[in-house]
């Protein structure tokens, strides 16, 4: 059978295609589309429409002459025919022009020859003379006499008491006690509670007037997630047997098995096959196999029951089953299945979640952490659906909602600068705010205009603030002290813990 196509207006929307979905009992369908349709303006709706067909295990195609259409659809997934998007060719251009210089980091030519020469020069005598470079028979045959300098014994003296101060200075550095003390800053908390102000034409931070640059939110969100059941329902083997078909019309009848559906006070039962020529008269046409569609043992029915037949194609005319012998074999066993608390628990969880989703990805696309709470936002859910129904035998079931988030959202760091700068303007010299300290900051708003961009928050901070220590002159006031006594002189400070 070929696809359902269906044409669409150019104001129809997201959700009454989704409501058509969910509607249509074909399983492959084709949406028409015309040029300017508000649908093509947009990827994403495509994709919502592929998704929700998904869920219900309907195939979901788009055809359109609009060619812009055409390719967000393609990219969607969506498009009923394949087109060819040529992307144009872009050379790359190879930088031959920057090379990897290193000689910033070398010492040039001419200062290194200078200093060696200066090197050269501290170790020549000033005033030469024969006899200081006389040669000595001691010499060493390897080294030239005439630069063997000679050391007066002054200066020999002057060595040997450099050399002296030096090892009584390095004894005692090793010898003598020394301590390494560690000093704690005393720390404590501090708390401020402020009104600020969110104003989508605040270009920055304004500390004077307590306000903050805000942005005027609009986005239209999709989720779908996987929820447990919680309901009960009568599960088991279901009942199965065979009936008899009366076609009290004037026509030779055909029932297919996925179209047919056979009712017994308000027990659902199918055809195990197609029935074809069911003959007119109310003759007995048959038998055929039927099977309950829940299992458990209310769908067991006596002989010569009376089945009621739907068909869409039937209407209201007088066809009907009995059974000749009973409906048997179902047998209870209590299952977790769908209650209505459920799906309305899966939409109120999907409905807070948007807002979380909206504010992650303003957030990336800022490149900042952008703010959206609940008090500052509306949300509207234009469409949801679940791939099981109220009753449903299941462990658990998707859920598919779609909704508009429209909030005034700011900058966290913008809020927690302007409370600390605030906190900073009155607090006293001899102390400061300790960076990397626990942060408890909460905000909501008090009052809100998504008209104007403009609203009022109510904020909570904590943090720490901790005392100045002047430890320059430490080591001399604590030089030669005892342990108790350089405990006692500390902990008198205090601006000390």
């Amino acid at each position: 059978m070929p696809p359902k196509v269906i044409k669409l207006g150019k104001k129809d929307d997201i959700a009454s295609i989704v409501k058509q979905i969910k509607n249509l009992r074909d399983k492959e369908v084709i949406f028409e589309m015309d040029k300017g349709s508000a649908m093509l303006k947009s990827s994403e709706s495509l994709k919502l429409m592929k998704r929700t067909g998904e869920v219900l295990g309907k195939k979901i195609q788009v055809i359109t002459d609009d060619e812009i259409g055409r390719v967000l659809a393609k990219k969607a997934g969506i498009l009923a025919t394949d087109v060819e998007v040529k992307m144009p060719n872009i050379s790359r251009v190879a930088r031959s022009d920057v090379k990897p210089r290193f000689s910033d980091i070398l010492m040039p030519r001419q200062v290194i020859n200078k200093v060696v020469q200066h090197t050269q020069k501290v170790f020549e005598p000033a005033n030469p003379s024969p006899r200081s470079y006389s040669p000595s028979p001691k010499a060493s045959p390897n080294i030239p006499q005439s630069s063997r300098p000679r050391f007066s014994s002054r200066t020999k003296l002057w060595a040997g008491i450099l050399a002296g101060v030096l090892i009584i200075l390095i004894g005692g550095v090793i010898w003598l006690p020394s301590a390494t003390i560690t000093v704690f800053a005393r720390s404590e908390p501090v708390v401020r509670d402020l009104e600020i102000t969110v104003d989508q034409n605040s270009a920055k931070v304004d500390l004077g007037k307590l306000t903050v640059p805000g942005i005027l939110v609009t986005r239209e969100v999709s989720q779908t997630k996987n929820f447990p059941t919680t309901g009960t329902g009568a599960g088991g083997n279901k009942a199965q047997g065979s009936v008899m078909i009366y076609n009290n019309t004037s026509f030779t009848l055909t029932l297919k098995a996925a179209t047919t559906t056979l009712d017994l006070n308000g027990f659902k039962y199918k055809f195990t096959k197609d029935f074809p020529g069911i003959k007119p008269g109310g003759v007995a046409n048959g038998p055929i196999d039927i099977t309950a569609v829940d299992g458990g043992s209310a769908s067991n029915a006596p002989a010569n029951s009376k089945f009621k037949i739907i068909n869409q194609a039937l209407g209201n005319q007088n066809v009907y089953a009995i059974n000749p012998a009973p409906i048997a074999g179902g047998i209870d066993s209590t299952q977790k299945s769908v209650s209505q608390k459920d799906l309305d628990d899966a939409v109120a969880s999907l409905t807070q979640d948007i807002v979380m989703q909206a504010q992650e990805d303003l957030s990336q696309e800022k490149n900042a952490p952008y703010k959206l709470i609940d008090s500052g936002v509306t949300k509207e859910v234009l469409a949801h659906t679940a791939n099981k129904n109220v009753g449903d035998i299941a462990a658990n079931f998707d859920m598919t909602l779609i909704a508009k988030v429209t909030g005034l959202a700011f900058n966290e760091n913008d809020v927690i600068m302007l409370i600390e700068s605030k906190i900073n303007q009155v607090l006293s010299t001899d102390k400061y705010l300790v960076e990397g300290a626990d942060r408890k900051y909460t905000a909501t708003y008090k009052t809100v205009d998504l008209t104007t961009g403009q609203g009022v928050l109510t904020t909570h901070f904590e943090t720490l603030v901790a005392y100045k220590i002047d430890s320059t002159n430490l080591a001399k006031i604590l030089a030669g002290k005892k342990e108790s006594e350089i405990k006692e002189i500390l902990l008198s400070k205090p601006e000390v813990d």
